[in-house]
């Protein structure tokens, strides 16, 4: 699918491209150069387009838990998920009635250590600010961490990996990411950015089309792990 520049997908188009997940799929989502990079100068901003951003915010009004490394938080200055009214309307349609949660991720975040975001700092925790802190263990299985992320088994939506690449390789190397949905930006970065996924990934992923959509300035694929 081709849209020009003046187009925009609906949110209906957005959903056959995007389907609602079980809650026990992850779902990684990022947007990189066309040599890996996933910053300019530090920042996602400077790689993101328009429907980039669109679609950003449609993963996450479609997920139950947003998950992100603590690295990535502190860097793209992470703050409570905030929803425009049509995105909120299709999560009420969608059955999506418990509130949006971020979750900040580290091996090494101690009980103590939350940046001072919040007044109860136990790993897991809500915090003053929305956003809830997790000390993840260094191996992890499907289950364990769909109850340390209380992903609700019962309703729709999934878990959505918004990085970095410390976390997504660690998810990547246990087998935790089921779709990957990437924004290709048509450019080189040419930077001393990070590039998606660490040297400790050693181990091939193998991932495969599943829908895709692209414009002058970039491609927007989601892929998804053979059965």
């Amino acid at each position: 699918m081709y849209l020009a520049d003046n187009e925009h997908p609906s949110v209906e188009q957005l959903l056959a491209l995007y389907p609602v997940s079980e809650p026990s799929v992850m779902r990684a989502n990022m947007v990189i150069s066309l040599d890996g990079k996933i910053a300019i100068d530090g920042r996602s901003k400077g790689l993101s387009t328009d429907l980039d951003r669109r679609i950003f915010h449609f993963l996450r009004a479609t997920s139950q838990v947003i998950l992100v490394g603590a690295g990535t938080a502190r860097a793209e200055n992470y703050q409570p998920p905030r929803l425009d009214p049509e995105l909120t309307r299709l999560r009420h349609r969608l059955g999506l009635v418990r509130p949006l949660r971020i979750v900040v991720a580290s091996h090494h975040l101690k009980p103590t250590n939350t940046q001072d975001h919040s007044s109860d700092s136990s790993p897991g925790s809500g915090s003053s600010s929305g956003i809830e802190y997790l000390s993840l263990p260094t191996t992890l299985q499907r289950d364990e961490l769909a109850r340390l992320l209380q992903t609700d088994q019962h309703h729709p939506g999934g878990v959505l990996c918004e990085g970095g690449p410390t976390l997504l390789s660690d998810l990547l190397e246990q087998n935790l990411v089921d779709e990957f949905c990437v924004t290709i930006r048509h450019l080189i970065a040419g930077s001393d950015s990070h590039s998606v996924v660490t040297d400790k990934l050693t181990t091939p992923v193998d991932f495969k089309l599943a829908a895709s959509l692209s414009t002058r300035d970039a491609s927007f694929l989601r892929l998804s792990r053979p059965n």
